[in-house]
């Protein structure tokens, strides 16, 4: 007796993830100009890659060979142009702040090790409620996932309809 094979069908992860289109970021660098120093944070990079290396930094600029800017990140926050926002409600939220914000600093040491413009704009605490507003969408689907995670609640994503910011609700 013949057994019938059955085709599985298989899911990419990433298909199932909101694609976020990094080319039509205007604060993002559109060339690859060589090796650039941030003003602001003392990033590196080189080409279109930024990274974090205070050495390497003071190394560059005694050398006096690059080009000195603002990453896009210090832009974003100087420009007060935030591209996630995440909202942060309920009782527990009051009951264990200290926790939360400990989580919160913790996804972003994380985030700006692998990316340094992946950083937190801003905390701003207003009718119970807690928002923070981050230079990267990313960063902002990070904090969401993370608070869901470690403390439960709901959570909910919105993204914009061009994909320039990402609102991220989240409650318990």
């Amino acid at each position: 007796m013949k057994t019938a094979m059955v085709a599985r069908k298989h899911y990419s992860i990433a298909s199932s993830k909101k694609s976020v289109d990094t080319e039509t970021d205007s604060y993002l660098a559109k060339g690859a100009p060589g090796k650039m120093v941030c003003h602001g944070c003392h990033a590196i990079s080189t080409g279109r890659r930024w990274y974090q290396d205070e050495a390497v930094y003071a190394t560059l600029l005694k050398a006096g060979t690059v080009k000195e800017i603002f990453c896009p990140a210090c832009e974003k926050i100087r420009d007060g142009y935030p591209s996630g926002q995440v909202t942060l409600k309920g009782e527990f939220l009051a009951e264990h702040q200290d926790e939360i914000l400990r989580i919160i600093a913790n996804e972003e040491k994380r985030a700006r090790e692998r990316n340094p413009l992946h950083r937190i704009m801003g905390l701003r605490e207003e009718n119970g409620q807690l928002e923070v507003t981050t230079t990267d969408e990313k960063l902002a689907q990070r904090l969401g996932r993370e608070l869901h995670k470690a403390c439960g609640g709901t959570v909910a994503y919105g993204w914009s309809h061009d994909n320039k910011i990402l609102r991220v609700q989240w409650e318990r």
